[in-house]
Protein backbone atom coordinates (compact mmCIF):
# COMPACT_ATOMS: atom_id res chain seq x y z
CA UNK A 1 0.00 0.00 0.00
CA UNK A 2 1.26 3.48 -0.84
CA UNK A 3 0.83 6.55 1.36
CA UNK A 4 1.12 10.03 -0.13
CA UNK A 5 3.13 12.37 2.07
CA UNK A 6 0.24 14.71 2.80
CA UNK A 7 -1.97 11.76 3.71
CA UNK A 8 0.47 10.09 6.09
CA UNK A 9 -1.31 9.54 9.39
CA UNK A 10 0.37 8.05 12.45
CA UNK A 11 -3.00 6.60 13.49
CA UNK A 12 -3.59 4.67 10.26
CA UNK A 13 -4.34 0.95 10.34
CA UNK A 14 -1.43 0.31 8.01
CA UNK A 15 1.02 2.00 10.34
CA UNK A 16 -0.34 -0.07 13.20
CA UNK A 17 0.14 -3.18 11.07
CA UNK A 18 3.79 -2.27 10.40
CA UNK A 19 4.34 -1.71 14.11
CA UNK A 20 2.89 -5.15 14.89
CA UNK A 21 5.17 -6.74 12.32
CA UNK A 22 8.19 -4.97 13.78
CA UNK A 23 7.27 -6.04 17.30
CA UNK A 24 7.65 -9.68 16.28
CA UNK A 25 10.78 -9.14 14.18
CA UNK A 26 14.17 -10.41 15.30
CA UNK A 27 16.43 -9.55 12.38
CA UNK A 28 16.02 -6.12 10.80
CA UNK A 29 17.95 -4.56 7.92
CA UNK A 30 17.93 -0.93 6.79
CA UNK A 31 19.05 -0.67 3.18
CA UNK A 32 19.73 3.02 2.60
CA UNK A 33 20.47 5.17 -0.41
CA UNK A 34 21.14 8.78 -1.30
CA UNK A 35 17.62 9.93 -0.38
CA UNK A 36 18.24 9.74 3.36
CA UNK A 37 21.34 11.93 2.99
CA UNK A 38 19.54 14.37 0.72
CA UNK A 39 17.58 15.37 3.83
CA UNK A 40 20.93 16.44 5.30
CA UNK A 41 21.68 18.67 2.32
CA UNK A 42 23.81 16.24 0.31
CA UNK A 43 22.67 16.16 -3.34
CA UNK A 44 21.73 12.82 -4.83
CA UNK A 45 23.19 11.49 -8.05
CA UNK A 46 20.15 10.28 -10.00
CA UNK A 47 17.24 12.54 -9.06
CA UNK A 48 15.94 14.98 -11.64
CA UNK A 49 18.26 17.55 -10.05
CA UNK A 50 20.99 15.01 -9.20
CA UNK A 51 24.71 15.41 -9.85
CA UNK A 52 24.77 13.11 -12.86
CA UNK A 53 22.36 15.47 -14.63
CA UNK A 54 25.05 18.16 -14.41
CA UNK A 55 28.29 16.18 -14.61
CA UNK A 56 29.56 13.22 -16.59
CA UNK A 57 30.28 10.36 -14.16
CA UNK A 58 32.65 8.75 -16.66
CA UNK A 59 34.93 11.79 -16.31
CA UNK A 60 34.60 12.35 -12.56
CA UNK A 61 33.87 9.04 -10.87
CA UNK A 62 35.25 6.18 -12.95
CA UNK A 63 38.43 4.18 -12.49
CA UNK A 64 39.65 5.05 -15.99
CA UNK A 65 39.07 8.75 -15.29
CA UNK A 66 41.07 8.51 -12.08
CA UNK A 67 43.97 6.84 -13.85
CA UNK A 68 43.97 9.31 -16.75
CA UNK A 69 43.25 12.53 -14.83
CA UNK A 70 43.52 12.06 -11.06
CA UNK A 71 43.63 15.81 -10.45
CA UNK A 72 40.17 16.30 -11.95
CA UNK A 73 38.73 13.37 -9.99
CA UNK A 74 40.29 14.63 -6.77
CA UNK A 75 38.93 18.13 -7.37
CA UNK A 76 35.46 16.59 -7.55
CA UNK A 77 35.95 14.49 -4.42
CA UNK A 78 37.50 17.35 -2.45
CA UNK A 79 34.35 19.39 -3.10
CA UNK A 80 32.18 16.46 -2.03
CA UNK A 81 34.24 15.97 1.12
CA UNK A 82 33.88 19.63 2.05
CA UNK A 83 30.13 19.35 1.58
CA UNK A 84 29.89 16.19 3.69
CA UNK A 85 32.03 17.73 6.44
CA UNK A 86 29.47 20.51 6.80
CA UNK A 87 26.44 18.21 6.78
CA UNK A 88 24.69 16.87 9.88
CA UNK A 89 22.90 13.56 10.33
CA UNK A 90 19.12 13.85 10.46
CA UNK A 91 16.29 12.21 12.41
CA UNK A 92 16.24 9.30 9.97
CA UNK A 93 19.87 8.47 10.66
CA UNK A 94 19.36 9.03 14.38
CA UNK A 95 16.32 6.76 14.58
CA UNK A 96 18.14 3.92 12.83
CA UNK A 97 21.11 4.27 15.20
CA UNK A 98 18.81 4.15 18.23
CA UNK A 99 17.31 0.85 17.09
CA UNK A 100 20.59 -1.05 17.45
CA UNK A 101 20.04 -1.05 21.21
CA UNK A 102 16.41 -2.15 21.04
CA UNK A 103 15.02 -5.65 21.36
CA UNK A 104 16.07 -6.97 17.94
CA UNK A 105 18.54 -9.84 17.87
CA UNK A 106 20.18 -8.24 14.84
CA UNK A 107 19.86 -4.74 13.40
CA UNK A 108 22.12 -3.70 10.53
CA UNK A 109 22.51 -0.86 8.07
CA UNK A 110 23.52 -1.71 4.52
CA UNK A 111 24.20 1.58 2.81
CA UNK A 112 25.03 2.75 -0.67
CA UNK A 113 26.09 6.10 0.79
CA UNK A 114 29.71 7.11 1.22
CA UNK A 115 29.20 10.01 3.67
CA UNK A 116 29.40 8.11 7.00
CA UNK A 117 26.40 9.98 8.40
CA UNK A 118 25.07 6.70 9.79
CA UNK A 119 28.22 6.28 11.88
CA UNK A 120 28.12 9.90 12.99
CA UNK A 121 24.56 9.33 14.19
CA UNK A 122 25.77 6.40 16.30
CA UNK A 123 25.27 3.32 14.12
CA UNK A 124 27.90 0.64 14.67
CA UNK A 125 26.56 -2.19 12.49
CA UNK A 126 27.13 -0.59 9.09
CA UNK A 127 28.10 -2.20 5.80
CA UNK A 128 29.36 0.34 3.26
CA UNK A 129 28.74 -1.20 -0.14
CA UNK A 130 30.38 1.67 -1.99
CA UNK A 131 33.13 2.53 0.47
CA UNK A 132 33.41 5.93 2.16
CA UNK A 133 34.60 9.35 1.13
CA UNK A 134 37.10 9.79 3.96
CA UNK A 135 39.11 6.67 3.19
CA UNK A 136 42.12 6.43 0.87
CA UNK A 137 43.63 3.45 -0.92
CA UNK A 138 46.81 2.95 -2.91
CA UNK A 139 46.21 1.03 -6.13
CA UNK A 140 49.88 0.14 -6.27
CA UNK A 141 50.62 -1.38 -2.84
CA UNK A 142 46.99 -1.60 -1.58
CA UNK A 143 47.72 0.28 1.66
CA UNK A 144 44.58 1.93 3.07
CA UNK A 145 44.20 4.99 5.26
CA UNK A 146 41.03 6.03 7.07
CA UNK A 147 40.05 9.48 8.30
CA UNK A 148 36.75 11.12 9.29
CA UNK A 149 35.00 14.43 8.79
CA UNK A 150 37.01 15.99 11.61
CA UNK A 151 40.47 14.75 10.65
CA UNK A 152 40.51 14.58 6.85
CA UNK A 153 41.26 18.22 6.13
CA UNK A 154 43.72 18.35 8.99
CA UNK A 155 45.87 16.03 6.86
CA UNK A 156 44.96 17.00 3.28
CA UNK A 157 43.95 20.07 1.34
CA UNK A 158 42.83 20.97 -2.16
CA UNK A 159 46.27 22.24 -3.16
CA UNK A 160 47.77 18.77 -3.34
CA UNK A 161 46.72 15.28 -4.41
CA UNK A 162 47.27 12.70 -1.60
CA UNK A 163 50.20 10.35 -2.13
CA UNK A 164 50.99 7.00 -0.55
CA UNK A 165 53.50 7.20 2.29
CA UNK A 166 54.86 3.79 1.31
CA UNK A 167 55.37 4.00 -2.46
CA UNK A 168 54.53 7.65 -3.32
CA UNK A 169 51.81 6.55 -5.73
CA UNK A 170 48.71 8.75 -6.00
CA UNK A 171 46.03 7.63 -3.52
CA UNK A 172 42.48 6.97 -4.68
CA UNK A 173 39.39 7.89 -2.67
CA UNK A 174 38.23 4.69 -0.97
CA UNK A 175 34.92 4.67 -2.80
CA UNK A 176 33.71 2.24 -5.43
CA UNK A 177 34.09 4.09 -8.71
CA UNK A 178 32.38 3.18 -11.95
CA UNK A 179 34.22 0.20 -13.51
CA UNK A 180 35.08 -1.19 -10.05
CA UNK A 181 33.38 -4.16 -8.34
CA UNK A 182 31.80 -4.00 -4.93
CA UNK A 183 34.07 -5.11 -2.06
CA UNK A 184 33.68 -8.88 -1.82
CA UNK A 185 33.38 -9.30 1.95
CA UNK A 186 30.88 -6.47 2.34
CA UNK A 187 28.77 -7.73 -0.55
CA UNK A 188 28.66 -11.29 0.78
CA UNK A 189 27.74 -10.03 4.26
CA UNK A 190 24.97 -7.86 2.76
CA UNK A 191 23.55 -10.86 0.89
CA UNK A 192 23.60 -12.98 4.05
CA UNK A 193 21.85 -10.33 6.15
CA UNK A 194 19.25 -9.66 3.46
CA UNK A 195 18.59 -13.36 3.01
CA UNK A 196 17.97 -13.88 6.72
CA UNK A 197 16.12 -10.76 7.82
CA UNK A 198 12.51 -10.64 8.99
CA UNK A 199 12.02 -7.02 7.96
CA UNK A 200 13.88 -4.86 5.48
CA UNK A 201 13.42 -1.11 5.21
CA UNK A 202 14.48 0.27 1.82
CA UNK A 203 15.15 3.91 2.65
CA UNK A 204 15.85 6.57 0.05
CA UNK A 205 17.27 4.26 -2.60
CA UNK A 206 16.34 4.69 -6.25
CA UNK A 207 17.09 0.97 -6.71
CA UNK A 208 18.71 1.78 -10.04
CA UNK A 209 22.24 0.74 -9.14
CA UNK A 210 23.28 -2.86 -9.73
CA UNK A 211 24.10 -5.16 -8.03
CA UNK A 212 23.05 -3.40 -4.80
CA UNK A 213 19.45 -3.23 -6.02
CA UNK A 214 19.27 -7.02 -5.81
CA UNK A 215 19.27 -7.01 -2.00
CA UNK A 216 15.50 -6.47 -1.60
CA UNK A 217 14.98 -9.54 -3.79
CA UNK A 218 17.00 -11.63 -1.34
CA UNK A 219 14.76 -10.36 1.47
CA UNK A 220 11.58 -11.07 -0.48
CA UNK A 221 12.82 -14.58 -1.27
CA UNK A 222 13.09 -15.13 2.49
CA UNK A 223 9.46 -13.97 2.89
CA UNK A 224 10.62 -10.91 4.81
CA UNK A 225 8.37 -7.86 5.06
CA UNK A 226 9.91 -5.21 2.81
CA UNK A 227 8.97 -1.60 3.50
CA UNK A 228 9.98 1.16 1.11
CA UNK A 229 10.35 4.74 2.35
CA UNK A 230 10.91 7.12 -0.52
CA UNK A 231 9.21 10.34 -1.69
CA UNK A 232 9.40 8.96 -5.23
CA UNK A 233 8.22 5.62 -6.62
CA UNK A 234 10.82 3.13 -7.80
CA UNK A 235 10.73 0.22 -10.21
CA UNK A 236 10.32 -2.10 -7.21
CA UNK A 237 7.51 -0.20 -5.48
CA UNK A 238 4.90 -2.63 -6.75
CA UNK A 239 6.77 -5.52 -5.09
CA UNK A 240 6.95 -3.90 -1.68
CA UNK A 241 4.68 -4.93 1.17
CA UNK A 242 4.39 -1.25 2.07
CA UNK A 243 5.56 1.76 0.06
CA UNK A 244 5.50 5.03 1.97
CA UNK A 245 5.76 8.25 -0.04
CA UNK A 246 7.51 10.41 2.50
CA UNK A 247 10.90 11.21 3.98
CA UNK A 248 12.85 8.99 6.36
CA UNK A 249 13.32 11.76 8.93
CA UNK A 250 9.55 12.17 9.18
CA UNK A 251 8.38 8.57 8.96
CA UNK A 252 10.95 6.47 10.81
CA UNK A 253 10.54 8.24 14.21
CA UNK A 254 6.76 7.76 13.92
CA UNK A 255 7.00 4.09 13.01
CA UNK A 256 9.29 3.34 15.94
CA UNK A 257 7.65 5.83 18.30
CA UNK A 258 10.86 7.76 18.91
CA UNK A 259 10.37 11.42 19.94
Amino acid sequence: MEWEKEEFDVRSNDLAQIQRIIKDARNVVFFTGAGISKESGIPTFRDKDGLWKKYDPSKLASLSAFKSNPQLVWDFFYSRQRLVCGAQFNDGHKTIATLETREFESCWVITQNIDRLHQRAGSLNVIELHGNIFGLVCLQCEIEEQYDHQTFFENFNEERIPHCKNCSNILKPSVVLFEEPLPTLEWQKAITLSSNCDVMFVVGSSLNVSPANMLPYYALKNNATVIEINPNPTEMSRLMDFSIRSSASLVLPKIFDIP
